[in-house]
């Protein structure tokens, strides 16, 4: 059983309540035991530990009750020094029910966005689903080695398609004069990169897009949506802390997932799919591919403006 921990903002809170004092004595100086944790507390301003033999000044504690229906204010420290192991129990229980309820309160805080996000995840699983068509179409149409090119670049960031080529005479000439070389050496004459194209939105290889779109978004959004809050309010506290912790993830992996959404639509267009073929592809075979998403392409740029 769960019981909320009241808040307690101010000294003048716990001064208002009606079983309060400021200072008592306990054991051995006074037959009072310790007897709960209610609450803890963090101040702008010190005030003296409620231990009559104590009184250190501290901003951070804890509203305590004692043995005979009593209330005092104690610094952890204190409470640890003076009441032990039975303390700590209670400072632990009470704590740990603390960032229970800032953890429901995020929850119940995502809940009312909700409607929103899930229209946004919407439109994230149309533009995922159509991505990968266009990655199978892909691997179709340029076969395993140049796709396998495609997913090496991806991870390596080389997006840069280049070929290798004989250097003119006086490229070569400036070459043998800076590398220790003749023309007349046995070996092979000097060649030269000429860059051929530069692939866009590689990145879109690089993520698994299945993993980051509907396992990590998608899915769980759409099954928390389905819950009612009492069966959230119901769970353990290490199901709240997982839900927590996966709600304070989503922002970041939104960004993540519009960022791979929109590298995949940098890279499925007709003049990158087009470029394949310096990496080999066969053009015939990628030209279907490309006069599809030049018609595409087209249709964009002739919408009529609202």
């Amino acid at each position: 059983m769960h019981q909320e921990v009241i808040s307690v903002d101010s000294y003048e809170d716990l001064l208002r309540r009606p079983a309060f004092e400021g200072s008592l004595a306990f054991h051995p100086k006074a037959p009072r035991q310790f007897g709960s944790v209610i609450a803890p507390y963090t101040f702008l301003e010190r005030i003296p530990c409620g231990i009559e033999s104590c009184h250190t000044p501290h901003l951070s504690g804890y509203l305590i009750t004692t043995s005979d229906g009593l209330e005092t204010a104690i610094g952890s420290l204190c409470g640890r020094k003076y009441f032990g192991v039975s303390f700590q129990k209670e400072r632990k229980r009470v704590d740990a029910e603390v960032a229970r309820q800032k953890r429901l309160e995020s929850i119940k805080l995502f809940l009312n966005g909700l409607p929103a996000l899930l229209n946004s995840l919407e439109a994230f699983e149309r533009d995922y689903r159509h991505l990968q068509e266009q990655r199978e179409r892909l691997h179709g149409a340029v076969g395993r080695e140049v796709y396998q090119d495609i997913r090496e670049r991806a991870k390596r960031d080389n997006a840069i398609m280049q070929e290798y080529v004989r250097m003119s005479v006086s490229e070569a000439e400036a070459f043998f004069e800076t590398n220790n070389r003749t023309r007349s050496d046995s070996k092979e004459w000097p060649t030269k990169a000429v860059i051929l194209g530069t692939l866009r939105g590689l990145d879109f290889f690089k993520a698994d897009v299945k993993a980051l779109i509907l396992t990590t978004l998608v899915i769980p959004v759409r099954e928390l949506s389905m819950s009612r809050l009492s069966d959230i309010e119901s769970m353990s506290s290490r199901q709240v802390a997982a839900l927590a912790k996966w709600i304070g993830e989503v922002p970041q992996k939104l960004i993540e997932a519009r960022a791979v959404i929109e590298a995949g639509r940098r890279f499925f267009t007709s003049e990158n799919i087009l470029s394949l073929v310096h990496l080999g592809a066969d053009r015939r075979c990628i030209l279907p591919m490309v006069e599809s998403l030049r018609d595409t392409e087209r249709r964009e740029m002739i919408r009529i403006p609202d």
